[in-house]
């Protein structure tokens, strides 16, 4: 028997929560694999391939058939969970760390991204 399979199995029966919690974990490993690469394009791809690959085996994302209308139905929703989890951290962080409130961290954050955005 395959272990890799047996381990996918248990992980099929992870509760909600739990996908939700290894996804925001997951988007940090993103983070991180995002600078492993350096000027390596290749070794960032491996990086990034290796990370989709973990939010696959948690089910954080997840491809569903439905067989009424035989209509595929991408689920994300534990993935996004993990991103809000991690957002939601790092927002509390940085206004503890700098003494505002979170409004004023996410309109920073708004700001700097419609300046990026250029």
């Amino acid at each position: 028997m395959d272990p890799h399979a047996e381990h996918h199995d248990h992980e099929a029966e992870l509760p909600e929560e739990e996908k939700v919690r290894r996804a925001g974990h997951v988007v940090l490993d993103a983070v991180v694999a995002a600078d492993v690469g350096g000027d390596d394009p290749d070794k960032a791809q491996a990086a990034m391939e290796l990370v989709f690959e973990h939010l696959l085996e948690i089910d954080a994302i997840e491809l569903l058939l439905d067989e009424e209308t035989e209509e595929l139905e991408l689920d994300i929703s534990p993935l996004i969970g993990g991103v809000m989890l991690v957002v939601r951290r790092l927002v509390a962080e940085l206004a503890a760390r700098d003494g505002v409130d979170e409004e004023a961290v996410v309109m920073s954050v708004r700001a700097a991204l419609d300046a990026a955005a250029g």
